[in-house]
């Protein structure tokens, strides 16, 4: 079986007791691990091996020693930790050994810093029947809310919905930067704490083509908040915001003049998904207004190939607040 790290829980119950954990998330990994062996504490695995590349030739040794269980009836957690790269020989065989995978006495956790695995690979199809593959990739923002407010469960209700929010819009895209303020709050939360004096440094990570999603949803503080973050750590981006605020103003300004607007944008290339934004943003400007931002457009590719004295940053800033504010 497979599985994304958010709905573990759900299949945890249904999987043997292998379990691959993979993906670019670090703190989701950990939370996965975490999970399972709660639950393979619940079942009587008390004992616990972390095999790392230094004794990955002792796997099968401590397998087929652990395999009838110890003296004291506990069962054991084999822990496995795996670098990025091709899995070792080692980790392989083990899903060759015979009986492992009905095995009641032994549990294998394997930890990959791997982001991708090869799905066509005999190994993967061999896990994927046998053992449960839980993916730990890059959350959406609405996964991050979801995961947000599962990590705030401490918290009362009454509070939680604030929390979950301040913590999301100061740290959006890092998990690693929520999870630090997690942990302050686990420590330090009271009834009616004020919550500004906990988190106070964004640490924000934005693609720049969240901006059109932000800019179409007329979103000014938050269209400000992507263009200042990709300034602070991918400056050369600004080629790549010129072209996504021209799309947004030429593809507006076309479907503005044609009797059918929302046919007009997927002709454009505009996703299904996003022309109920692109409606909104059309009617909010006139198409006088929309022409013009052509204009602004064309001297802002001029800013940021250094054609022009002005200052890109600043340009692009003032050109977003006229796209989203009248």
């Amino acid at each position: 079986m497979k599985c994304e790290s958010l709905s573990l829980a759900k299949y945890i119950e249904k999987s043997q007791n292998i379990f691959f954990i993979f993906g670019p998330e670090v703190i989701l990994r950990n939370n996965s691990k975490d999970l399972i062996k709660e639950h393979l504490s619940q079942k009587g695995f008390n004992e616990r091996r972390i095999v790392t590349k230094e004794n990955f030739d002792q796997i099968e040794q401590i397998i087929l020693e652990s395999s009838g269980g110890s003296l004291f009836g506990s069962k054991l957690i084999i822990d496995i930790s795996h670098d990025q790269g091709r899995l070792p020989d080692k980790i392989e065989k083990i899903f060759n050994i015979e009986n492992i995978f009905h095995n009641e006495n032994i549990a294998i956790i394997i930890n990959s810093h791997n982001e991708k695995l090869n799905r066509n690979t005999k190994l993967y199809k061999t896990m994927e029947k046998n053992a449960l593959i839980i993916e730990c990739k890059k959350l959406k923002s609405f996964e991050e809310k979801i995961w947000l407010k599962s990590q705030l469960e401490f918290i009362p209700n009454q509070d939680r919905k604030n929390f979950v929010q301040n913590i999301y819009e100061l740290n959006a895209g890092n998990l690693v930067a929520q999870q630090n303020e997690i942990n302050i709050l686990k420590l330090t939360y009271k009834n009616g704490i004020d919550i500004s004096n906990l988190l106070y440094k964004d640490s924000a990570e934005f693609e720049p083509f969240e901006l059109e999603d932000a800019v179409t949803n007329l979103n000014t503080k938050h269209a400000l908040r992507i263009t200042s973050s990709i300034k602070d750590s991918e400056a050369h981006y600004a080629p790549l915001l010129v072209w996504i605020i021209g799309k947004i103003v030429t593809s507006s300004a076309i479907a503005k003049q044609n009797a059918n607007p929302k046919l007009s944008l997927e002709k454009s290339g505009i996703w299904s998904s996003k022309i109920s934004s692109y409606m909104k943003f059309i009617k909010f400007h006139s198409l006088q207004k929309l022409i013009s931002f052509q204009k602004n457009v064309y001297e802002l590719d001029l800013t940021s190939k250094g054609l022009s004295k002005k200052n890109f940053w600043d340009d692009v800033d003032r050109m977003i607040i006229s796209l989203t504010k009248n």
